[in-house]
């Protein structure tokens, strides 16, 4: 076969194109880093790609949120760590100014309630703390946590006739049903039904499943709290008030469980078949308006009845109040003492001489159930900081039911009143707030510790999938100058080769 010095040239021609093409594909590699120019290039690493890039955007994402929500439960962890020292700062506070010690004197306790109003101004601040724009302890809500235009007073406690510890005052009319409780033979309805009526002769007729039961049940008193009725079989049900004629009570005990319990109290008035919208199963309990305006916050309030006169002596902050008469009941609520600007206190059973009642009025939590929780890997979720209903008023299975604010203005109102006792009386409430927060200290660290650990996680992961989308689409610098070098030379030789065949061609040609 005999080769022309066109068809030489024409292989070179195609030889040159191609080593051109290679050295632009290398050039463009050189350039923007990637391997895959165009989806032809590589169908399968385009894919890979694509899968990689929306990996690692939701890794990237999620590793985002977990920053954030790290640092904001770092920040609530210190922040509580504060109010720790603080609670640990009031408890020494009421040690100092309790009864034994040496600064007894009402003048030196008053000047001490200073630093209980300082202490108290310092755990306000914290628990409205916020990192950009958002408090830490609100729940998952932006309104302030705790604010003076939203009011509550604290539960209610006694003290049998002004001596001793202050306790939990009673409930009003509540059942309590012990682990013994057996439904009565024959029951065929899953709820045993109980009702309480007036028998006029200062006891009650009971009635179990709407049948009566052959004696009157008479009241047992007990010092310091409501007279309560034994209704047998492990009944006992407290007494938050007298009923009227006209007037019964109904409530079920029913299964919970491997035990029973009873449901909540309703109040039948005069015959009717509906139950009456009266709570009866609130206590001594103490209410405030919404509209209404104190100065000189927080509340500190002292109750004393003295039998003598029918009274009641109130001393808020330290100043003596007028005193003031309870106010008869209406049908099927208990009495009450008006305090004042929209304050009232609910009695649900008679004092005796000398019993002191105490509440607080401190803001109330307005912020949410619980933070919002923080999306992590696999669709799995981890709690954010705790609310301030759990940290301040101590909601939630950690939570020790003790309201801080309120245990903060009860010691300084016994300050100002400069009593040692009273004082005294403050350090369990105060001990076991401490308490409270050092257990949601501890609580928020585990979470914190958590959050750590998962960002870690995604960390690794974000930096493992950088990797594979960069072995995958990413020109390898070393392997471009290779095939850069590599073309070059081929066009340097193929253009030597067409300039010799065109030289022979055109010796042919003048020969």
């Amino acid at each position: 076969m005999r080769v022309t010095s066109n068809m030489m040239f024409n292989a070179g021609m195609t030889a040159l194109q191609a080593q051109q093409q290679e050295l632009l594909q290398a050039q463009l590699q050189s350039s923007t880093g990637l391997k895959i120019q165009r989806p032809s290039d590589d169908p399968s690493g385009t894919f890979r790609d694509l899968l990689f890039s929306a990996d690692l955007s939701g890794v990237t994402s999620l590793k985002r949120t977990t920053d954030l929500a790290a640092q904001r439960l770092e920040n609530g962890d210190k922040t509580i760590g504060v109010m720790h020292d603080s609670m640990m700062a009031a408890y020494e506070l009421a040690m100092q100014f309790s009864p034994g010690t040496s600064a007894n004197d009402p003048e030196i306790l008053k000047g001490a309630a200073i630093s209980a109003l300082g202490i108290y101004q310092n755990i306000l601040s914290i628990a409205n703390q916020e990192m950009d724009g958002v408090p830490l302890f609100g729940g998952g809500r932006t309104v302030t946590p705790f604010d003076d235009s939203n009011l509550k007073a604290t539960a209610v406690r006694v003290q049998s006739k002004g001596t001793g510890s202050a306790n939990a005052a009673p409930d009003g009319f509540v059942p309590t049903v012990a682990d013994g409780f057996a439904p009565p033979a024959g029951q065929t309805g899953s709820a045993t039904t109980y009702t309480i009526a007036p028998s006029g002769t200062g006891s009650y007729d009971v009635y179990i499943n709407g049948v009566r039961q052959a004696l009157p049940v008479s009241p047992i008193a007990r010092s310091g709290m409501s007279d309560y009725l034994d209704l047998g079989n492990g009944v006992t049900f407290n007494m938050g008030g007298t009923l009227l004629n006209g007037e019964n009570l109904s409530f079920s005990v029913v299964r919970d469980g491997a035990h029973y319990k009873a449901t909540q109290t309703q109040l039948f008035v005069d015959g009717a078949s509906t139950p009456s919208t009266v709570d009866v199963t609130s206590g001594f309990s103490a209410q405030i308006t919404d509209s209404s305006k104190w100065q000189d916050l927080p509340l500190s309030v002292k109750m004393s009845y003295q039998a003598s006169s029918g009274e009641y002596a109130i001393n808020i902050n330290g100043i003596d109040q007028v005193p003031v008469k309870a106010k008869a009941a209406t049908i099927g609520q208990p009495s009450y003492v008006d305090l004042g600007n929209g304050l009232t206190f609910n009695l649900v059973s008679p004092p005796k001489e000398g019993d002191v009642y105490y509440f607080e009025v401190v803001p109330s939590y307005q912020g949410g159930k619980q933070d919002r929780p923080i999306q992590v890997s696999g669709g799995r979720t981890l709690p954010g900081n705790v609310s301030g209903a759990e940290l301040i008023e101590g909601s939630g299975s950690v939570g020790r039911d003790i309201n801080v604010l309120g245990a903060l203005a009860a010691l300084r109102g016994a300050l100002l009143r400069g009593d040692a006792n009273e004082v005294g009386i403050q350090l369990a409430r105060l001990d076991a707030g401490r308490g409270q927060t050092s257990d949601m200290q501890s609580l928020t660290g585990v979470r914190s510790t958590q959050m750590d650990a998962t960002n870690s996680m995604l960390a690794t992961d974000e930096v493992s999938l950088q990797s594979l989308k960069t072995g995958n689409s990413e020109a390898d610098a070393f392997e471009v100058l290779s095939r850069l070098q590599k073309a070059s030379q081929s066009l340097q030789m193929l253009t030597g080769v067409e300039r010799q065949v065109l030289n022979m061609s055109l010796l042919d040609f003048l020969g």
